[in-house]
């Protein structure tokens, strides 16, 4: 029997203390962890709990006399020096409150890497705390690609550059799945069983196409340079060399697609050609086809022939006839004036940016009507009235709008959607309450005749902004909902775009019912759909995403090179303790250009984050501290015998660590709560396998 030091006597250590024996509440403690270990993935409430009551026991048992519970890691210092330029940063920060609700946050999570090391015993519950795990994460893989089968099948990817928000955001949701799939396979490369090695293959592909169906980089990034710490640390050097090979041919051959399809009414394609950018709309002159192609310009066609670009100083999204000129949105929220020379075809003559973050403009009688999210419409009365625009903050949050002479169609960040109606003058004044709550996700169709159509709850929807009324008009046949609708420039013909990959021509037929008439079956969902008077257009774009890590004139990687040279911009201005652990949000915008307009609370970044808010005093805390815990992780690996359990379990988590590190180049994830728990799990893990290793040592 063994026994414990306490208040000068020794006890037993079944002794029970008040209602637990000691035993009791390690048992309990294990049983918390593995409620952590099984909604590392899935439940970070329940995630949290299993957590913090695991320490609590642990805790307790510490108190009762168990001092060596918390095994000797050699990283307490390290912690300690974070800790102390969280301190730093607060106290020379403005903002105190919040620089202490943030850092604390950060400090609380770090005895993970104890909890997990002291709640594990014995070989039996390292097995059965880390299959708890991977059980669990491979069920929230399942999920996540069944999600994605729909997703796929809607051609949804196409137009949002991600996969479907299940449990998590898509982000967070590719770095745990990229955790997943390097334990994985790291157990598969470690295995020397037929059978085994099989498995654990099979296993890494299903999670491998769960985080391929992510559609998102950062877990890719992370996937790779886990796999590449895997297979270096087992000296495959072959593998790696044929990896690198096949990258390389992968992204020589991958291109974006882009292509502009021309059709009569009665939907018969009589053109179709190519783009060297993105084709993101198409729309009509009087003889001509003026093509916004992302990156490759405003162009002007003839039929299909190019006659004219313009390059524009940022990628472009599409322009409005405004007054004898044209409004050009371009994807860094300027707006551009254009003139048009019947021979040089469009030139630039102003350009100007609105009040905030700009969603979308539209023009409607001689006005521009911009829709910021975060500064809500703004009017400008003419061409010569750009300096002295009139501001409606009231209608905030929203993305898109469709404008008529009396109504504006107002879409929301989340997907709702709004009538606001316009006073004689033209300009916003207060939304419509209808009877019937307008449901998220509804499709816009078009306003007619006064009133706003509506494709919601498996119908078309017919809404009266003067009675707010609305009322089901059934369908002839079913689209299966609407993917993209279009009003012919110049009369009040409708083309959607059903669900169901069919274009058709939409018609009301006595307030009672709508008609749909097939016009073709395209078989996929255009990225935009255009008509004028005589003509159907519509784009199909192709993105690669492999491409994108290199493109430059892609909004997140803008966006991020923006973020980066602030981050930079804050450090210099704060060089010793930053700015202290807070949102950055308030402090973003004062470092802006004036074409800047988004506005982050985090920076995209691990390290420029951590400069900005900690200062060179913390970013040289967290590097040493995390430089210690990669140290002691690659000493413990080094230590475990050859194609071991153990030694599957070190090189997953180092991978895992690695993946961070390699991820954290893009996304802010040593903020992330789901994600730094994940890391802190992976540092635990590798010092309970050094626990339990030196335990089976002194047994034998």
């Amino acid at each position: 029997m063994s026994f414990y030091w306490h208040s000068g006597f020794l006890f037993p250590t079944k002794l029970r203390i008040g209602m637990f024996s000691i035993s009791t509440l390690k048992k309990t403690a294990f049983f918390s962890l593995l409620l952590f270990a099984a909604t590392m993935t899935n439940a970070l409430f329940f995630n949290q709990l299993g957590y913090y009551a695991a320490l609590v026991f642990l805790s307790v048992v510490w108190i009762k006399g168990e001092k060596d519970i918390f095994p000797k890691t050699g990283l307490g210092l390290f912690m300690l020096l974070f800790l102390f330029a969280e301190i730093m940063a607060m106290a020379f920060s403005d903002n105190k409150i919040q620089a202490l609700e943030f850092g604390f946050k950060r400090v609380i999570l770090l005895p993970i890497v104890f909890t997990i090391a002291a709640g594990i015993n014995d070989e039996k519950q390292l097995k059965i705390f880390f299959f708890t795990y991977l059980v669990f994460a491979l069920g929230s893989d399942f999920m996540y690609i069944g999600f994605s089968i729909e997703y796929f099948l809607k051609d949804l990817y196409k137009f949002t550059s991600e996969g479907p928000s299940v449990l998590l955001h898509p982000i967070t949701t590719s770095e745990l799945t990229s955790f997943t799939a390097l334990f994985l396979f790291a157990l598969f490369i470690n295995e020397s069983r037929n059978r085994w090695k099989m498995a654990w293959l099979v296993l890494f592909l299903i999670s491998f196409v769960s985080l391929l169906a992510t559609f998102k980089r950062t877990g890719w990034i992370g996937l790779g340079l886990g796999i590449l710490v895997i297979l270096v640390l087992n000296k495959n050097y072959k593998i790696i060399a044929l990896g690198v090979m096949i990258s390389i041919v992968m992204i020589f051959f991958s291109k974006n697609e882009s292509r502009v399809f021309i059709s009569d009414l009665n939907g018969k394609q009589i053109a179709s050609f190519e783009t060297d950018g993105l084709a993101y709309k198409v729309q009509t002159g009087e003889d001509e086809l003026f093509v916004s192609d992302f990156n490759g310009g405003l162009k002007i066609y003839e039929k299909d022939t190019l006659k004219s670009v313009l390059e524009t100083p940022a990628p472009i999204y599409e322009i409005e006839k405004w007054g004898d000129k044209y409004a050009a949105f371009l994807s860094d929220s300027r707006i551009l004036v254009l003139g048009k020379d019947h021979k040089k075809g469009f030139v630039i003559e102003k350009e100007f940016t609105s009040p905030g973050y700009l969603g979308r403009v539209r023009v409607e009688r001689g006005m521009l009507y911009a829709v910021d999210s975060d500064s809500g419409i703004t009017v400008y009365r003419s061409i010569n009235e750009i300096d002295r625009p009139l501001r409606f903050p009231q209608f905030r949050r929203g993305i898109g709008m469709i404008v008529d002479s009396n109504y504006i169609n107002l879409i929301y960040s989340d997907y709702s959607q709004t009538t606001i109606r316009l006073d004689s003058t033209g300009f916003p004044l207060d939304t419509v309450a209808y009877e019937t709550k307008i449901p998220q996700g509804s499709s816009f169709i078009s306003f007619i005749g006064g009133r706003s159509l509506f494709y919601f709850n498996k119908a078309f929807q017919l809404a009266d902004p003067v009675t707010r009324k609305i009322i089901p008009l059934p369908p002839n046949t079913d689209c299966k909902g609407v993917a993209y609708p279009t009003v012919a420039a110049g009369t009040d013909s409708i083309y959607i775009v059903g669900m169901d990959k069919n274009l058709y021509n939409l018609t009301i037929r006595g307030d009672s019912a709508v008609y749909l008439d097939i016009r073709d079956n395209l078989g996929f969902y255009p990225f935009s759909l255009t008509a004028s008077d005589k003509n159907i257009f519509y784009t199909d774009i192709k993105k690669s995403r492999l491409l994108s890590f290199f493109d430059l004139t892609g909004e997140s990687n803008r966006n991020r090179l923006v973020m980066w040279r602030i981050g930079w911009e804050i450090f210099k201005d704060n060089p010793f303790f930053g700015v202290g652990d807070i949102d950055l949000a308030g402090i973003f915008k004062e470092y802006n250009r004036p074409y800047e307009k988004e506005i982050k609370g985090h920076l995209h970044n691990n390290f420029f984050h951590l400069l900005a808010t900690l200062g060179g005093f913390g970013i040289i805390s967290i590097l040493l501290l995390l430089y210690m815990m990669l140290l002691r992780m690659y000493k413990i690996f080094k230590s475990t015998q050859q194609k071991s359990f153990h030694r599957a379990l070190l090189m997953g988590s180092l991978a895992c660590f690695a993946s961070f590190t390699g991820a954290g180049l893009t996304e802010f994830n040593f903020g992330d709560h789901e994600i730094i728990t994940m890391v802190w799990f992976s540092v635990g893990l590798s010092f309970a396998v050094a626990k339990v290793s030196n335990n089976l040592m002194k047994e034998k």
